[in-house]
């Protein structure tokens, strides 16, 4: 149902995302994809999913979501990110989750839906590939912490035009609702997603700032 709005106003979401997408310029991910402190005892986090799992928006993986995660952990912190920019939640289950069941974890982050989202895919679809990779994860590391983000809070973004801004952030609303119901299901915390106030220079993606306050909320709710 939350697909509605955007077939009525197909005519004109689809000129106004045409004409965003090739408006944003194109970031690269941050680096490197690992680091922090391998000593014994470090806690073993994994940030995995979309663009937003592997930093676009800023150059350094330090300012990026999981180094600013291990910034906020009390002791130290190995870190491992796995994830490409664009992927959509069955693309990450397809080809990201093989490479992150290769270590064992003791924090993992899940950042999955924004591309979902964008590509308007149903929530069942969207529900049900969450699902899978929340299951696989558990399995793989059944006494690690697990968070899984929210698809960003699209409905808030400035460069978002209307009425494209209002369509995505109807959509958004109802994977949010079904990622509530998943993680709960499969023993996950589920913390909001990025809500677009700090933006990078392509004005969508997160700067320093936007993922230190994301990371802020994760270990809020690991708290």
């Amino acid at each position: 149902m939350t697909r509605v709005p955007a077939v009525l106003l197909a005519p004109i979401v689809l000129v106004q995302g045409r004409r965003l997408r090739r408006s944003i310029p194109r970031m690269s991910p941050a680096v490197p994809r690992s680091g922090g402190s391998r000593v014994p005892g470090a806690v073993r986090l994994l940030v995995l999913g979309d663009s937003s799992a592997v930093g676009t928006g800023v150059e350094q993986m330090t300012d990026a979501l999981a180094g600013q995660i291990a910034k906020r952990l009390p002791g130290p912190v190995a870190w491992r990110v796995v994830g490409e920019n664009g992927l959509r939640s069955d693309e990450v289950l397809a080809g990201q989750l093989p490479a992150a069941l290769a270590e064992s974890h003791d924090l993992i982050v899940v950042l999955v839906g924004w591309n979902d989202a964008l590509q308007m895919r149903s929530a069942r679809a969207f529900g049900a590939d969450l699902s899978a990779l929340l299951k696989a994860l558990r399995q793989r590391n059944p006494e690690a912490r697990i968070v899984a983000v929210a698809a960003p809070r699209f409905g808030g973004f400035a460069v978002y035009p209307q009425p494209l801004r209002a369509v995505i952030g109807a959509h958004v609303a109802g994977l949010t609702r079904v990622g509530a119901r998943v993680a709960a299901a499969q023993g996950a915390v589920f913390v909001p997603g990025f809500d677009g106030v700090h933006v990078a220079s392509d004005g969508f993606h997160p700067d320093a700032e936007g993922y230190g306050e994301l990371a802020d909320a994760i270990v809020a709710a690991l708290a």
